[in-house]
């Protein structure tokens, strides 16, 4: 099969889904559509110089292609000098008053110790609690707790990712997680 009939299949066959993909991924049809005739294109040229192996694994070759795409438009996007916000801007933004801030910083080591101690396993609450609160060093608490290096990784994602859901049950936002930690830490409560 020349190269031109497995671009004109692949593109009957795979280009809507490969559409409705990136575009629950990256959250607008336009862009999306972009992102996928670009890709497309960037992998038929690469086909056509030898750079594709397995032509049958062409979708998943441009899904990929497409996302690189898409991270680097927004690389190029997040970098715009017009998006940025002027010094003097973020000076004029109101600031919480004192009171409020204190009765915050006084109610958050609170509720992050609640929140620790309802981790479903003693091992999740010493990381989190060693790791984050009394910011041990990881080679010292896997040396205590007899974890390698990417064991202890693995145990603090999931230990992280457990606390997250608490928190939304919680009525928080999916990243207040790191926000409540820093906080915490910055105030030295724990």
């Amino acid at each position: 099969m020349g190269e031109d009939e497995i671009s004109n299949k692949f593109v009957k066959q795979h280009y809507a889904s490969l559409q409705l993909l990136l575009q629950r991924r990256i959250k607008d049809a336009a862009v999306a559509e972009e992102m996928l005739n670009e890709a497309v294109a960037t992998a038929i040229s690469h086909m056509r110089v030898g750079r594709v192996s397995q032509p049958e694994r062409l979708p998943g070759y441009v899904y990929r292609v497409a996302l690189n795409l898409y991270r680097n438009y927004r690389r190029e996007f997040d970098n715009r000098a017009d998006l940025r916000v002027r010094t003097e801007d973020i000076e004029q933004l109101p600031t919480l008053a004192v009171g409020t801030s204190d009765v915050a910083y006084a109610e958050l080591p609170r509720i992050v110790r609640r929140l620790i101690e309802e981790l479903p396993t003693a091992r999740d609450r010493e990381i989190v609690r060693r790791f984050y609160l009394d910011e041990e060093d990881k080679a010292d608490i896997c040396s205590s707790m007899r974890l390698t290096s990417l064991h202890f990784d693995k145990v603090v994602f999931r230990a992280r990712q457990r606390m997250r859901v608490l928190l939304e049950t919680k009525g928080f936002e999916k990243h207040d997680l790191l926000s409540v930690l820093l906080l915490v830490c910055a105030v030295g409560c724990c």
